[in-house]
């Protein structure tokens, strides 16, 4: 099979061969010599084929924001001219280094062709890098292009990556975060493990008593023992919620206020399971008012559980079908660190029609005489707040505030307005806008918990986090 090029070739080399015997000007008829001397020889030229491609890895895992190395090779045994070799990319990475696209020269004896570029994964999910596209054309393009795919099939997994939260082990240190370095309840069996020295308190144990250190620290009549604590058996129960409402949209479809929120719940997931506290984790949206009145509308009854493996999906009244709504009770370890990543590699924003006292709502019976620590990832805002500080006061029924303890309700606001700055007057609306969400901020705090607010393109979790940190 031709293409049209040799046919308008020899016509034309016909027309001047046909005018210059007409005319007798032996010039045209050496001119149309010179076209059908080129098609007879283009045509003993074959264009590149019998292509083979080695296979590829099944599956590749790596994390948000690490460079990934792409090879492909292709074997070309027959043929002389282009080849072109282009994989198609998903929208969400980031071209470093290389071009997922290039034109190869063949030559006449068999070669190896190579396409490699080097790319950025900037958002998480499971992509499929399922075909390698293929053209082969005739360097004088007398016969059609020909043009394939090569099935890869290679699954590209990108893991959220957690933001890495360090343990700060000086001595005259205090800090209001929450439970940062310790998982122990203060009620249960005692251990062998020793924790501290403490003054002796009504009801102790005379063999607690450290006699040596009640030495030390003699201080006349008045003089209390000194009684050594030891652990208790148990551990503490933490408990995130990640609003997955479309106001954390903020920012680029790569960098934006949700992509950062995952990252930080991550971070704090793996932060309290290493310290073995029992983790709990469930996504609501911010956006999904349930108020009626100051009455929270319980679930009890009003939900039917549905069976999905370590993860539990929830089907709401009034909707058909079982929706997205996924929630982790507490445990610990890492298995339950790997269920953590694993539902947060599939969260999308608006992944829930769920809002926060119905979430609440359906994980009591889990929270009940725990007294555990909550931590609710969002962005504070004007829409949001009310329905915030509503179930902010359902989670205050759940815990135990002691004389100066940290609160047990941690807020982690999550501004995205730097996201969007392009240019000076962009700069200045968030700032505004800012001082906006402050003004929320210090409203929470006067409810009597931490509310802690991150600029991720500023600092890190862990510069905010220190900030609350300070010397005795």
């Amino acid at each position: 099979m031709l293409t049209g090029v040799p046919l308008r070739l020899s016509l034309s080399s016909f027309g001047f061969i046909l005018t210059g015997m007409a005319t007798g000007n032996m010039i045209l008829i050496y001119l149309g010599l010179i076209p059908l001397f080129f098609v007879v020889i283009s045509l003993f030229i074959e264009s590149p084929s019998v292509l083979s491609a080695p296979p590829i890895d099944e599956s590749i895992s790596v994390e948000v924001d690490e460079e990934l190395e792409v090879s492909r090779s292709v074997t070309v045994r027959e043929g002389w001219g282009l080849v072109t070799l282009g994989e198609e990319l998903p929208s969400s990475f980031e071209l470093l280094r290389g071009n997922n696209f290039h034109v190869f020269w063949k030559e006449p004896r068999p070669t190896e062709i190579e396409l490699r570029y080097r790319v950025k994964c900037t958002r998480r999910g499971t992509y499929q890098l399922n075909k390698l596209n293929w053209e082969a054309r005739h360097p004088m393009y007398m016969t059609p292009t020909l043009s394939g795919v090569f099935p890869t099939g290679q699954e590209l997994i990108v893991k959220p990556k957690g933001l890495r939260i360090k343990r700060i082990r000086q001595q005259k240190i205090f800090t209001k975060i929450p439970m940062p370095a310790e998982s122990r309840i203060k009620i249960g069996v005692p251990t062998t493990d020793f924790k501290e020295l403490r003054d002796y308190n009504w009801g102790d144990s005379y063999k607690q008593i450290n006699w040596k250190a009640t030495a030390r620290n003699y201080r006349g009549v008045q003089h209390i023992p000194i009684v050594n604590e030891y652990e208790k058996e148990g551990r503490r129960v933490v408990f995130i919620f990640l609003d997955t409402s479309t106001s954390l949209s903020l920012g680029t479809d790569l960098r934006n206020s949700f992509e950062y929120a995952v990252q930080a719940v991550l971070g704090l997931s793996e932060f309290y399971i290493s310290r073995q506290c029992k983790l709990g984790l469930a996504l609501y949206n911010s956006e999904s008012g349930v108020r009626d009145g100051d009455k929270v509308r319980h679930l009890s009854g009003r939900f039917r559980e549905h069976d999905q493996g370590d993860s539990v999906q929830v089907e709401k009244p009034g909707h058909t079908g079982i929706g997205r709504g996924v929630l982790l009770f507490p445990e610990t370890g890492k298995i339950q660190q790997y269920r953590v990543h694993r539902m947060l590699l599939d969260t999308e924003m608006a992944s829930t029609y769920y809002s926060l006292d119905e979430a609440i709502g359906y994980v009591r019976g889990h929270l009940r005489g725990t007294n555990p620590l909550f931590v609710i990832v969002t962005r504070v805002h004007d829409q949001n707040f009310d329905s915030l500080v509503f179930g902010v006061r359902e989670l205050t029924k759940y815990t135990r505030k002691a004389r100066r303890q940290s609160p047990n309700i941690m807020v982690v606001n999550v501004s995205g307005y730097s996201l969007t700055v392009k240019n000076r007057g962009d700069k200045t609306a968030a700032q505004l806008l800012e001082y906006q969400e402050n003004a929320y901020l210090n409203r929470l705090r006067g409810l009597g918990l931490m509310a802690v607010n991150w600029h991720p393109t500023r600092q890190s979790i862990t510069e905010v986090l220190l900030a609350q940190v300070g010397r005795r």
